[in-house]
């Protein structure tokens, strides 16, 4: 017994030892536990199995089965990626597939990730050299539903670029996250108006790209920003470049607003703007607000982010001014020169380093006593005081947290949605959340405020959404920004204005290099000279590297002959690397026997007995030949033999046959003719005439009825018909239930047919298989009432297999011979010599 249960113990060690066993890695002075378990160094969750699930072992050759995981086991998860489908690495190369109710995956919080980082002297998943283009994270825990996978890409240093893939309470969410850690130097956001004004509308990525950049400033992401009225202004304030582009509209209750700070701090909050103008140091008049309509006995001020012009009407002044120094924000003050003053105009035209005073009624009469050359001076302060140092700001219309509490948002309805939030330690990040699609659902404003608490926000708050909500990103190697999310019109929606993450580290020399594509598609058997693929390059701090060339691909799939590859493997998904320039970089390698057609160099054959004749064959895919290798391809044939490179040998006997070339699950039929091949008989009646049916047109009657031939004494068809007194062409047609198929190319179409000598027009009708339409004249002038054996050529260049859907139409075209008769059809076939 005692040794009975010393073997259960043994096994039980080995198959929990993953998680369990000792290593060098857990030889640490402070020991971490998680959830009952030792924590070791790389470690980034664990898994629990549910229902017993294979476990596999990754080879150069693709996947090899080890065993059967049992109930309960639990592991250590060390990695997880999309291969195969979705898999969790354990170590050592062994991996569990994701399957949804098979096993359990946690991962640890970060706090419990930082306590094992400074109990072994380690680096945090996710917080290592910048330079890591893919780092990993702890995945995060969500309060309406479960992260299913996650992808991180570092874009610029300090920088991350993060996809969630979440089963939610109401069904998928497709989460596309900008995460800023607030700490890496160079980087800075800005704000960006539309064709760079406040009046039209521009796409996000427009908007980036149309941004001037150069060595040392790019634009490496960005998301659309606040809501917008007709004419594309945005609705609240927006500050570019330190000074006021435009002031709030909405009530201080329902305003949210983002600012970030000289020093790049950002806060979210409600500011109210108060602003004053003064005259050669004299009196004080109150601004009624920045690039806004005037309204009754407002004054307002014009800049040139406004528009071309004022847009105002005759029915005030306009007092011109020159910019000496200073912006419109709190903590400096405008001062300008009078450059000119009109009452009565209004529409005044707005230049770069100008600003229009524009003002009706009491605001004009005001405006009215100011001189050309006098001083100007224009004073803003914020409330609370802190917006005083805001250099950039954007609005949105929802806070979703206050200082680490979920507010509270009485709106229905689930729509795409744009957030940002600020975590505790300074770090921002925004999220588009893709919605109105059965990949992603969207999500209600409440369930959005989880969401961004969950992510670790502190403050958060919402920009537009629905069709505006879109986010881009500057693709490794690429130099411009692309939308990298759905967005709910089908299409990018031009907006107002648009938050951007700029890095402003100069391009270096080549560091590594990206595959244009991380996944190449390779055919199973085939021969590639030189299988590359293009590549991108990529310096230090993610910046692009112009490359001119391909990198080679090499892989445990492919297998090095005679200076070329050859692919050895079976379908399935590899390893691959790509070189270019002694850099390296991994690239997914999908072999696959997936064809969409096969296409013969002969559509079909017609040789002597013993002939030999090369064919060869392509593999179709996309309108592409992608396969060319005879040795690729499997093949066979009925009438001979055939080689592995597609040398044919016929038979040494007469005979119909074929030429079968298979790849995959596509193959294709080459019909053969050997020698003299004697006529095939297509249909001799003699099991009966159940597979065909009268049908007509013009014609009084018509109808078909078994007879017996009396040339030779067995049976036939009988077709009899009524053309009297009909007008125009009439047609009595034998029709064929089930087609009759002719698959080899003959040379005629032949018959036996008892006439009636009423002078009809006797034709045959085949359909080819591209559904080109066929008509055989085998007599224009039926005047025999004997037996005679008629035929038909068959035209050349036609679809094989060929149809015969009318195999009689029997037809009359001039009123004055229309008559009533029958005839009698034998032995319809398909002759293959002259």
């Amino acid at each position: 017994m005692k040794q009975k249960l010393l073997y259960f113990l043994v096994i039980f060690a080995i198959a929990t030892g993953a998680l369990f066993q000792p290593n060098q890695a857990e030889a640490q002075t402070t020991n971490v536990y998680w959830d009952g378990i030792l924590m070791v160094p790389g470690q980034v969750g664990k898994i629990k199995v549910l229902k017993p699930i294979n476990l596999w072992k990754r080879t150069s050759n693709g996947l090899v089965f080890e065993r059967v995981l049992k109930v309960g086991e639990q592991y250590r998860v060390y990695r997880y990626d999309n291969l195969y489908g979705g898999q969790y690495g354990l170590g050592g190369n062994m991996y569990i597939t994701k399957i949804t109710g098979y096993v359990d995956y946690k991962t640890p919080s970060k706090a419990k990730l930082q306590e094992l980082a400074k109990a072994t002297g380690t680096t945090t998943p996710g917080t290592s050299n910048p330079s890591q283009l893919f780092p990993t994270e702890a995945t995060p825990n969500i309060t309406g539903g479960k992260v299913l996978s996650q992808s991180i890409t570092q874009i610029a240093p300090g920088i991350r670029k993060k996809y969630f893939d979440i089963d939610g309470e109401i069904g998928k969410q497709n989460v596309f996250v900008i995460d800023y850690d607030n700490k890496t130097t160079n980087i800075e956001l800005k704000t960006e108006l539309a064709k760079d004004q406040l009046i039209g509308l521009e796409t996000t990525s427009s908007q980036a790209n149309s941004v001037e950049q150069n060595d040392s400033y790019h634009v490496v992401a960005g998301v659309n920003a606040d809501y917008f009225d007709s004419q594309g202004q945005p609705i609240d304030l927006m500050m570019m470049n330190g000074s006021i582009v435009s002031t709030p509209q909405t009530a201080i209750n329902e305003l949210a607003v983002l600012g970030i700070k000289s020093d790049g701090k950002a806060i979210i909050g409600a500011p109210q703007v108060s602003m004053n103008v003064s005259v050669n140091g004299q009196q004080l008049y109150a601004i009624n607000s920045v690039n806004r309509k005037r309204l009754a006995n407002q004054l307002v001020v014009y800049t040139r982010d406004f528009a071309a012009t004022t847009n105002t009407n005759q029915l005030g002044t306009e007092v011109r001014i020159k910019v000496d120094s200073g912006k419109l924000n709190g903590k400096e003050v405008l001062t300008g020169t009078v450059l000119e003053n009109v009452t009565g105009v209004g529409n005044a035209t707005l230049n770069r380093d100008e600003i229009i005073l524009s003002g009706h009624n009491f605001a004009s009469q005001f405006l009215q006593t100011i001189q050309v050359g006098d001083r100007i001076e224009i004073s803003t302060t914020f409330t609370p005081v802190e917006w005083n140092d805001v250099q950039e700001s954007v609005s949105g219309r929802y806070h979703l947290v206050k200082n680490g509490t979920l507010q509270t948002i009485q709106v229905a309805g689930v729509a795409p949605r744009t957030a940002i939030g600020i975590r505790k330690d300074g770090s921002i990040f925004t999220a588009v959340i893709d919605g109105r699609s059965n990949d992603s659902k969207g999500l209600s404003l409440q369930n959005t405020a989880k969401l961004m608490k969950d992510l670790g926000a502190n403050y958060a708050m919402t920009f537009d959404g629905g069709g505006s909500s879109t986010v881009v990103t500057r693709e490794l190697g690429d130099n411009k920004v692309t939308v990298i999310n759905n967005p709910s019109d089908g299409y990018e929606r031009s907006v107002s204005n648009s938050l951007l993450f700029i890095s402003k580290y100069k391009t270096g020399a080549l560091h590594t290099i990206a595959p244009t594509s991380d996944v190449i598609e390779v055919f199973q058997g085939a021969t590639y000279a030189d299988l590359s693929v293009p590549v991108k390059g990529i310096d230090q701090y993610m910046n692009p590297v112009q490359l001119s060339g391909n990198g080679k691909v090499t892989s445990p799939a492919l297998t090095a002959s005679g200076g070329k590859q050859i692919v050895s493997a079976s379908p399935g998904i590899y390893g691959g690397v790509v070189t270019f320039d002694g850099k390296t970089t991994n690239i997914k390698v999908v072999v696959t026997n997936t064809l969409d057609s096969i296409v013969p160099s002969e559509s079909y054959l017609q040789v002597q007995k013993g002939q030999a004749i090369q064919i060869s064959a392509k593999g179709m895919k996309n309108g592409q030949a992608v396969l060319t290798e005879s040795s690729a391809f499997s093949w066979s044939s009925t009438v001979g033999a055939i080689q592995a490179n597609g040398k044919f040998t016929a038979q040494n006997k007469d005979g119909l046959g074929s030429i079968s070339i298979k790849y995959g699950s596509k193959s294709i039929t080459i019909p053969v003719i050997v020698g003299e091949v004697a006529p095939t008989i297509l249909e001799s009646f003699n099991k009966g005439i159940f597979n065909y049916e009268a049908t007509g047109d013009r014609v009084n009657s018509v109808s078909v009825q078994e007879a017996k031939n009396d040339r030779d004494g067995t049976k036939a068809i009988k077709l009899v018909y009524d053309f009297t007194n009909t007008s125009g062409t009439s047609g009595a047609y034998i029709k064929a239930k089930t087609n009759l198929t002719i698959s080899t190319p003959p040379k005629k179409i032949g018959m036996w047919v008892k006439g009636d000598g009423k002078g009809n027009w006797l034709r045959a009708q085949l359909v080819d298989a591209s559904g080109k339409v066929v008509q055989l004249d085998l007599d224009k002038n039926v005047n025999w009432t004997d037996w005679r054996f008629v035929e038909a050529s068959v035209p050349t260049g036609l679809s094989y297999p060929l149809k015969m859907d009318l195999p009689i139409r029997y037809m009359q075209t001039e009123n004055s011979n229309k008559s009533n008769g029958e005839i009698i059809i034998d032995d319809i076939q398909a002759i293959y010599k002259d």
